[in-house]
């Protein structure tokens, strides 16, 4: 007898496994796996009964740990888990006919002083590591830094809530942010895009539900970076040319920032560069459920004609309903 291929959504609430006293309610579950912003899932119940919209109700806060396991769907036998992460209760939603609840929960903890307080603060002569350790410190979180050691003279948090500044920090310098499982997850975007491709992609396999690509051009690439700036030392204005490898053809993009030397102004238009030009070629993949096509990771996608490439994976959406679905959000990856 063959088993069948099935997908599941385990759940566990404050700390008790709630899994099967769910599942005659559950209409479908999705966890969103995003960067730059807090991962989120989604649980939609179906109510008839009127037990979710009354005692049943999740209170704002309240923890919930997710896990997908896949039942049979490589090879009879085998269990396969993506492990969603630890969430917090941020909004419950009833409506209806028929009645049904909506349950949305964030990678972020509430805690005093967390993501939604907007703070002022100052660093000097400190690392970016120690900067966000103390930012994700007054967002309950724990940092996971994966990338160069940067030191500033000073930093200033100015009315700021702690995931936005720890965000344009990481910007400034090309790297990216990430809050999953109570840390906050601070990597080189470059050094992730040159990993080995999970997977290849390949148009008209069974597994490509549908595909969407654009090479836009109102995100056209440029091909110089004009950094202007103050140098301290010799009290003159410097102006710094970055010439972008592999753009012949492109507008120059003119900035003023505060940098204190060279060395800096350097790093911060070849990194500017990148968030200026990684836009520009993009699609969008709706694939049968594949627990491995998670954010932070490189694809190679085939048969797309000139959308072929490889690309990085920016957003993916994991949805379990009667089956199992994945949306992935990538753009074509840099060289520089």
């Amino acid at each position: 007898m063959t088993n069948t291929r099935r997908a599941i959504a385990d759940i566990m609430y404050m700390g008790v496994k709630i899994t099967q006293d769910i599942a005659p309610y559950l209409k479908s579950f999705t966890f969103n796996d995003n960067e730059g912003k807090s991962d989120d899932i989604q649980l939609d119940l179906e109510d008839r009964d009127r037990k979710w919209q009354g005692p049943w109700l999740p209170k704002k806060g309240d923890k919930i740990s997710a896990t997908i396991q896949l039942l049979n769907w490589y090879k009879e036998g085998e269990t396969v888990t993506l492990n969603c992460g630890t969430f917090f209760v941020d909004e419950a939603s009833f409506k209806g006919p028929p009645d049904s609840v909506s349950i949305k929960a964030l990678s972020v903890p509430f805690t005093k002083g967390g993501k939604d307080t907007k703070k002022t603060k100052a660093w000097e002569n400190a690392t970016l590591q120690a900067i966000l350790t103390d930012v994700a410190k007054d967002a309950g979180l724990k940092l996971v830094y994966d990338a160069p050691t940067f030191i500033y003279d000073r930093v200033e948090q100015d009315k700021k809530t702690p995931l936005a500044f720890a965000k344009s920090l990481a910007k400034r310098e090309g790297l990216a942010t990430k809050v999953t499982k109570e840390q906050l997850i601070i990597y080189d975007e470059l050094e992730y895009e040159q990993k080995s491709e999970v997977r290849t992609i390949t148009r008209g396999e069974d597994d490509v539900k549908s595909y969407d690509f654009k090479e836009s051009a109102a995100e056209e690439q440029y091909s110089k970076i004009e950094l202007s700036y103050f140098d301290g030392k010799t009290k003159k204005n410097i102006k710094y040319t970055y010439n972008v490898p592999g753009v012949k053809d492109g507008p120059t993009l003119k900035i003023n920032k505060r940098a204190k030397n060279l060395n800096e102004a350097k790093r911060w238009a070849q990194k500017e560069a990148r968030n200026k030009n990684k836009g520009s070629k993009s699609g969008k993949i709706t694939l049968m459920g594949h627990e491995k096509m998670v954010q932070g990771v490189t694809v190679n996608i085939k048969n797309f004609g000139a959308f072929d490439g490889k690309y990085f994976i920016e957003t993916s959406s994991h949805r379990v309903t009667g089956g199992y679905t994945t949306d992935i959000s990538l753009r074509e990856v840099l060289g520089y």
